[in-house]
């Protein structure tokens, strides 16, 4: 594992020349867009802002949305990101940072682990797709499945698909989903699926060490927030939401692998899983500070 705490000298510039959109404008031009030309629905009975057809350009070196009314959960996203690598969709383990899944999980397992549906034979098509054909067009990963599509599902998954390209030599990943929530769902989608596009840039460099990162296309047919939202929707679209200070966040190696269609955690993933196993075994209380510690390590973040 990497252990140098500094950022390579091509992440510095970057953070200087900020040359694609960050998560925080993209996000801020969203809610922007709701609150002016959005519709009012109630799926559901519960009343949303929304708005059809949302597409956000995205620099996935700053895919983290953090403002001064809703500084970004690192301590969540630390726990999503491990019970996703975990491939286990029991809720125990993610209950112990949020118990926002004990309100859609059936029986205490929940449909939309990503580890689960992602992390083997859907990831190793995309790298043997681009490996074998750097030009192609089929480097696709499918989410949602026709499996959950039953009445009652209250978890029904958003993402449908992620589809990954390389043209001039650049990486780039779009990811479409049905529907977004962007205060329980795009803020740690977004950070997570940009993980996802580092880990198949490093993959993919084995064989293409030239390989760049390019753009993450985010895209939701619905894309919206719930009432208990509006008001902070309201303060972040008051906020400044220039690129001054954004957050990179760049991981600083693998934490998994796939090998034959076969999910294979790395050192770097095992010493995370570890770390974050026992800070939530030790029994004392943790928040944002020891979360972001942890993560400093397997991420470069400033």
């Amino acid at each position: 594992m990497n252990e140098t705490n500094t950022m390579p000298t091509s992440a510095e510039s970057i953070i200087t020349q900020a040359q694609m959109h960050t998560m925080n404008s993209a996000f801020t031009t969203q809610v922007q867009a709701i609150n002016s030309h959005g519709y009012h629905s109630a799926p559901r009975g519960l009343a949303v802002r929304e708005i059809e057809l949302a597409h956000m350009e995205i620099d996935p070196r700053f895919s983290v949305p953090s403002f001064p009314s809703r500084p970004f959960n690192w301590k969540y996203f630390m726990g999503e990101l491990s019970w996703y690598m975990t491939k286990n969709g029991d809720i125990e383990w993610i209950n112990h940072f949020s118990n926002f899944w004990k309100s859609i999980a059936e029986h205490g397992v929940a449909n939309s682990n990503y580890g689960a549906l992602l992390f083997g034979e859907q990831l190793q098509w995309v790298k043997d797709a681009l490996t074998k054909d750097p030009q192609t067009r089929q480097a696709i990963a499918f989410v949602n499945q026709p499996r959950f599509q039953y009445e009652g599902n209250k978890d029904f998954v958003c993402t449908m698909y992620l589809n990954f390209w390389i043209r001039d030599n650049k990486l780039h990943m779009k990811v479409q989903m049905r529907s977004n929530d962007m205060f329980y769902g795009l803020t740690y989608d977004a950070p997570f699926f940009a993980t996802l596009m580092q880990t198949m840039w490093y993959w993919l460099q084995e064989s293409n060490p030239n390989l760049e990162l390019g753009t993450y296309h985010h895209c939701a047919d619905n894309m919206h927030f719930y009432e208990r939202h509006f008001d902070l929707a309201d303060a972040i679209a008051e906020e400044s939401a220039t690129p001054e200070n954004p957050i990179f966040f760049l991981l600083r190696e693998p934490l998994f692998y796939v090998n034959n269609g076969q999910y294979v955690i790395s050192t770097a993933g095992t010493l995370f899983l570890l770390d974050v196993s026992q800070l939530v075994n030790s029994e004392q209380p943790f928040g944002q500070e020891e979360s972001q510690e942890i993560l400093n390590k397997y991420f470069y973040i400033q």
